[in-house]
């Protein structure tokens, strides 16, 4: 049996220890080298003393070597990693697919690892295959906060899908300066003038602000583009906006409201500046003249109006001119049966209907139209005319006995002058 000094000489003599009791130096163990990881462990117990100064003795507790919980090996290969992703951040994390996927699911996603503009474009480029716009357009706002406006606006240029996007969010959001400079940019200043009348007529309701946004519109904008003919309704869309707020000034009512259409306009006019001097703004020949409304138009509306004013002498100088030998000749634009149709609808006397059934050509409608509108004077002279002595005793029946009409009728048929033709 070997004695107890035999096994001490064994110990300090062999070749293969790992680790000396007697001896303070650290060697290999296991054959790896611990000079790295000291320095490493080194400088996690500075930090740690520094942190634990300011603890109490009480609350200090010693600290393990990290190598105690992790071998060298693994941490120099964790060490190795970081360091290679901090040398290339994007080559190994940047995936365009995927992040759309997890936008599209509604999943939790982060755009800053796209750093450089190659990544960013090609994110785009990404979302505007898979055709939503949802996407587009957190993409494109992404690029907007990490690149310059013109290198942003440089990229829309090239998609304009993504374009129609953006300008769909920005109309939104009333953005009307970065509207036009980008549609401007693209060449298509005609469609930047229109987005931004567009825009400003649908959200803009106090009138004076309203104004001086048209008028600014149309300096800026419209005034510069040739063969553009929304430019002329933008200037008489002005001059209708000045004209309605005039009138407000002037008559300090409700009657006319703002932004009202130009034959709105135009029936107010007729109803409460008739008789004004043509040379006068408010005058309804001047309104029409600067709004070119059409004759036809202009007539109907001033007749509908006068006729439910029962102006019927406003009427006559308006549907009537002078002749030959002060004869009356009829001067009118509209069909002489709407003209009746609008006479009879606000109960016109009988002596105006008949006053222009007359002007009714055709013999056989001009007694239907008489009929229907009760004009039993025109009727029974037109049978007597036609020496129809059945139809007039038959439309006598329908007249009220004892009544003006139904004598005239009885007179007719009592006529010597007449030879009836039954």
């Amino acid at each position: 049996m070997t004695s107890a000094k035999d096994d001490e000489d064994f110990w300090y003599s062999s070749e293969k220890r790992s680790f000396c009791f007697e001896n303070n130096e650290v060697d290999q163990l296991f054959g790896v080298s611990k000079t790295d990881t000291d320095k490493l462990w080194a400088g996690i117990s500075n930090t740690s003393t520094a942190e634990g100064s300011l603890k109490t003795s009480t609350d200090y507790q010693p600290l393990k070597p990290m190598l105690s919980i992790i071998s060298e090996k693994t941490l120099s290969c964790i060490l190795a990693t970081d360091k290679l992703q901090n040398l290339h951040p994007e080559t190994a994390i940047v995936q365009p697919d995927i992040t759309l996927r997890k936008i599209l699911l509604g999943q939790p996603y982060s755009l800053e690892q796209y750093k450089s503009l190659a990544s960013k474009t090609a994110l785009l480029d990404t979302a505007i295959i898979n055709g939503d716009g949802n996407a587009i357009l957190i993409i494109i706002l992404f690029l907007t906060k990490t690149l310059k406006r013109s290198l942003v606006q440089r990229i829309l240029a090239e998609r304009p899908d993504a374009v129609n996007v953006y300008i769909r969010y920005l109309s939104i959001r009333l953005q009307i300066n970065e509207i036009t400079d980008i549609l401007t940019m693209l060449g298509q200043s005609m469609d930047a003038a229109m987005k931004t009348l567009h825009i400003i007529i649908k959200n803009t309701r106090d009138p004076d602000r309203l104004l001086n946004k048209l008028r600014n519109s149309y300096k800026t904008q419209f005034s510069a583009l040739t063969d553009c003919k929304e430019a002329s309704f933008v200037q008489s869309y002005i001059k209708l906006l000045e004209w309605q707020m005039a009138v407000k000034k002037l008559d300090g009512n409700e009657d006319i409201e703002l932004n009202s259409s130009v034959l709105n306009c135009l029936k107010h006019a007729c109803k409460g500046h008739w008789n004004l001097s043509e040379n006068t703004l408010m005058s309804p020949t001047i309104l029409s003249q600067q709004h070119d409304v059409s004759p036809r138009q202009y007539q109907k509306v001033a007749l509908e109006v006068r006729a439910s004013a029962a102006e019927w002498d406003d009427v006559d100088r308006l549907l009537l001119t002078k002749g030959w030998l002060g004869s009356k000749k009829l001067q009118i634009y509209l069909p002489i049966e709407d003209v009746l149709k609008i006479l009879h609808n606000n109960n016109a006397p009988s002596e105006v209907l008949e006053k222009y059934l007359k002007y009714v050509d055709n013999i056989e409608r001009r007694l239907e139209l008489a009929k229907n509108m009760h004009c039993f004077r025109i009727a029974i002279d037109i049978l007597v005319q036609q020496a129809d002595r059945t139809a007039l005793m038959e439309y006598k029946t329908k007249l009220q006995p004892q009544s003006e009409e139904y004598f005239y009728a009885e007179s007719a048929l009592r006529l010597p002058s007449v030879k009836w033709k039954s």
